[in-house]
Formats: C-alpha cells, structure tokens, sequence
C-alpha cells in the first residue's frame, strides 16, 4: 500500500479468506480486516499480477479504479493458461472480475514505464508470470522497488535462488538482473513475500504487523 496526503493505492489485494482455506492456508488476519484497522480506504487498486493471492478482494471495491497489467492481461486470455501448471495459482472468478471490469470501462490496463500515479512507474519484471511487473516508487529522499513476486524473498536475489513457480526461467533470472542494476543505481528494494521486511523496517504507529515505514536515506516512505 502507498500513500500520502491525498491518496491511497492499494497495491494487489491479497487473498480472500475462503479461497485461501480451501487451499491450505491459514488467514491470521484476512487483507479487509487490515485495512479497516488501519483506517485506509483505497482511491486506486493497481494488480501485479493475477496470482490468486494478489487478486481476492478485488470484488470488495467495485467502485475504486482498477489498473492491470497489459501483458497479464493477454496471458491469462490465452487458451495455454488454463493449463494446469498455470491455472493452479489463479482463481478462474477473480479472472472473469478483472474481464468484466475490463469490459464495463472501471478497469484499465497498462504498459511497461507509464505512470500509474504521480511519482508511481510500472516495471515490467516478467518470468514468475508473462505479464508480472513491480512499481518503482519516487519520494522525496530516493526511489523504492516493490517488486511484487518478481522477488518473493531476499535470498532468490541475494544468491541467485529462482523461486519455484514460473513461467519462464530465462525471463525471471533477467528480471533479477534488471532488479539488480536499480538496486545498484540506489533504489531501496522491497520484496513480496518476505517474513524479513518486518524486521528490517520499522512498523507504522499503532499498526504493527500490517504495516511498516520503508525510509530511504532520511526520510519515510509509507507502505
């Protein structure tokens, strides 16, 4: 999540709390619950990718507009992604949302470098799926990457260890190096699954364990 005086980007959605039962998992506390505690309300939704556990509560905010990645867009539309090592990590109804937003105009789609909100650029880092991309976020005191899945965790970066779900290894070990040169430009880069970044940033007042301050340099930028 971004923000700050004026807006709120809800970046991917999480999972919903059913699905993610059905699939083994446990929901200590379901993405809605967060975001009513933390006393958001997002103006822009933005989807990395169609993962099932970025897309599950897209549906809660029909009225919020929705950016999706172009390329991810045309993959899924495809006959090869109901492919079993595909379609395994989606949800065929969250898809169909993302279609019928598509379709009903509250949706739109983007490409590689626009700019989805001030200071907010879309980066195409394909590889754990055709169309996945980060966002690299301007502050006042430097740039941050929020790489999504492209880098679930520290150490597929750090030592070169490809995360076990991909659509094409080629394209993720080059999204690693295209990480790689912005980290080595100065970007602060902040994976999509890590348990660590809890530990390496501090929590935002009053809401520890949903949300943390990612400083660059001097000064913060919220997530």
């Amino acid at each position: 999540m971004l923000r700050n005086d004026t807006s709120v980007i809800l970046v991917d959605t999480g999972f919903d709390p059913a699905v993610a039962s059905r699939r083994g998992r446990d929901t200590l506390c379901a993405p809605l619950d967060a975001l009513d505690r933390l006393g958001l309300t997002p103006t822009l939704l933005v989807l990395t990718h169609f993962h099932y556990d970025h897309t599950g509560n897209v549906a809660a905010f029909p009225d919020v507009e929705l950016l999706v990645p172009e390329r991810e867009v045309a993959f899924w539309q495809t006959p090869r992604s109901r492919h079993v090592l595909f379609v395994e990590h989606a949800e065929v109804d969250d898809l169909a949302l993302v279609d019928a937003r598509l379709d009903d105009g509250s949706a739109r789609m983007f490409g590689d470098s626009d700019e989805l909100a001030p200071g907010v650029v879309a980066v195409d880092l394909p590889g754990h799926t055709p169309g996945q991309v980060g966002l690299l976020v301007t502050t006042a005191d430097g740039e941050v990457l929020l790489t999504s899945d492209a880098v679930h965790l520290y150490d597929e970066l750090e030592h070169g260890r490809p995360f076990g779900v991909f659509t094409d290894l080629e394209a993720m070990f080059a999204s690693y190096a295209a990480i790689a040169a912005r980290v080595d430009a100065g970007a602060l880069m902040v994976p999509g699954h890590d348990p660590d970044v809890v530990r390496r940033f501090p929590a935002v007042a009053g809401s520890e364990g949903l949300a943390f301050t990612v400083t660059v340099d001097a000064g913060p930028a919220r997530l």
